[in-house]
């Protein structure tokens, strides 16, 4: 019963905390990022949330008073969050697993419905619309949906170098009913949906780590042995992640991999690349996505950080994640030669009364879904959704600096040691 009351407790006080999160993002709408030079892609995504209630029976959308078409922004908010099912109720969001495909820079992560702009669309708004509808059947234009307003706008970047790929804008929306039609997915594009709730994504427990592959970003050959000859080098790129637990979710059925069929053979040569990957690097030789954990990472998980970090003021500094490489040595000298950069973040973090109101910052730095915001909102409550890129901006070159020197260090080692067996050699012989 205790344990009960806690529970209740607590998603009471974040549905009471989430109505001031979304009152805010709406009244400090995010300035518009306009395009890089030499880049003029954009693209938009939707934050969905909604409230789960504790016993849906009783929970009902009143449509008279929560009409998003009918009735100002902040009556319908009120009206919303009055009821008594909302303030029991467990916010949740809404992530979808991207389909595996070729060549796709971000296959099979967890990302928010949304994509690239169309000519057609009338604004990066348009677009998350359009996008959500096409890839999950969800329409953000119902009476039921309130739409909220936008997240810092950020510039996707290549890994490891300054080339922008696009602008990427995310809009965050306010389903007012939990018993949504049901969700129609695009198997070319989504695996699976999965409604998350917002309290497991500030839990320390499911705070994790994933590696990923970036062999691939150093060479335009598609050969696995030398894939594998550069992850030998210099191992696999370590992030922060946050371990999904999902209470609802629908899968793409007419994918060929919801039911599997009998393994087909496969060559000798691909049997040893997947046994050295998965023997050297941790499970890369897996091929059953689905018994593998739900991991959020990287680029979504940096605008989660947004929304976490108005809820709860600590939600991702106190369970911060420097990223890093896997081989001991360069992760040692990493973390050695980062040190007094990662403490001054922390301090700035802590101490810091003021933001400028243009700072172009970067996050992740060092993969394939690192982002930049170049504006940033003035509000207290704004200014603590940047924390997470205030602590990795400029992160990425001081990285760069200490994996060189570890390499350097590693081939004088490798080779001073090469010259002892050869003089030693030489000696015998003599």
């Amino acid at each position: 019963m205790e344990e009960t009351d806690g529970g209740s407790k607590c998603t009471e006080h974040l549905s009471s905390r989430l109505k001031g999160v979304l009152q805010d993002i709406h009244d400090e709408d995010c300035p518009f990022v306009p395009d890089p030079p030499e880049c003029n892609k954009r693209a938009a995504v939707a934050l969905v949330i909604r409230i789960r209630p504790p016993f849906p029976q009783e929970a009902v959308f009143d449509q008279e008073n929560c009409s998003s078409s009918s009735q100002p922004f902040q009556t319908t908010l009120d009206n919303f969050f009055s009821q008594s099912w909302i303030r029991h109720g467990d916010p949740e969001v809404l992530f979808i697993k991207r389909a595996a495909r070729a060549g796709d820079r971000w296959t099979s992560h967890i990302a928010f419905p949304g994509g690239k702009r169309d000519p057609g669309d009338s604004d990066d708004r348009a677009t998350s619309v359009r996008e959500t509808m096409e890839e999950t059947g969800l329409d953000l234009n119902t009476d039921h949906s309130l739409f909220i307003g936008n997240l810092p706008e950020r510039v996707i970047r290549m890994m490891w170098g300054e080339t922008p790929l696009m602008v990427l804008c995310p809009f965050v929306y306010l389903m007012m009913r939990h018993d949504l039609p049901p969700l129609a997915l695009q198997p070319s594009e989504i695996h699976s949906v999965h409604w998350v709730p917002i309290r497991g994504l500030l839990t320390p427990s499911l705070r994790k780590s994933v590696r990923s592959d970036v062999s691939e970003r150093f060479t335009r050959q598609r050969s696995p042995y030398i894939s594998m000859l550069i992850r030998a080098v210099a191992g696999q790129m370590v992030f922060g992640a946050v371990k999904l637990k999902p209470t609802e979710s629908l899968y793409s059925s007419s994918l060929p991999s919801y039911i599997p069929e009998d393994d087909s053979p496969i060559s000798f040569s691909a049997s040893v690349v997947r046994i050295a990957n998965t023997a050297l690097f941790g499970g890369e030789g897996q091929s059953d996505a689905d018994d593998q954990p739900l991991m959020l990472w990287g680029l979504t998980l940096g605008i989660v950080a947004d929304l976490l970090e108005l809820i709860d003021m600590n939600g991702t500094s106190k369970l911060w994640s420097w990223p890093t490489l896997s081989p001991w040595d360069i992760r040692f000298t990493v973390w050695l030669l980062t040190y007094k950069f990662r403490s001054r973040k922390l301090r700035e973090l802590t101490t810091r009364t003021g933001r400028p109101g243009s700072n172009e910052v970067r996050i992740g730095g060092l993969d394939n879904t690192t982002f930049t915001t170049s504006t940033t909102r003035q509000s207290k409550a704004s200014e603590a959704g940047a924390a997470a890129m205030q602590l990795l901006d400029g992160y990425a070159g001081e990285m760069r600096k200490a994996v060189l020197v570890a390499l350097f260090l590693r081939f004088s080692v490798g080779a001073s040691f090469a010259a002892y067996l050869i003089r030693k050699h030489r000696r015998s012989r003599l």
